[in-house]
């Protein structure tokens, strides 16, 4: 259960990172249905937690796992797209 709770935040982050307009590794942000299923997702993830552990830790291991993904995902975007792509502001 652990892992699905993992995998299902890190969707979750996915998606809301690829929904928002600040993010730069589409050309078009997805919109309103992706930032629905980011909410599902987490959702999802917290009640995967919550099964695999107890109330409690599983809310800060949601919690967690979803500020890691928020962290990482910015930064995955800078390693995978080289500078020429990159757009200056």
């Amino acid at each position: 259960m652990d892992i699905l709770g993992c995998v299902a935040a890190f969707a979750a982050m996915a998606l809301a990172y690829l929904s928002s307009r600040n993010q730069r590794l589409l050309t078009r942000a997805l919109g309103r249905p992706a930032r629905f299923a980011a909410g599902a997702c987490a959702a999802l993830a917290l009640a995967l937690w919550i099964a695999g552990e107890t109330s409690l830790p599983g809310i800060f291991a949601t919690l967690t796992a979803l500020m890691l993904g928020a962290v990482a995902l910015p930064y995955v975007t800078w390693f995978f797209r080289p500078a020429a792509e990159r757009k200056p502001r």
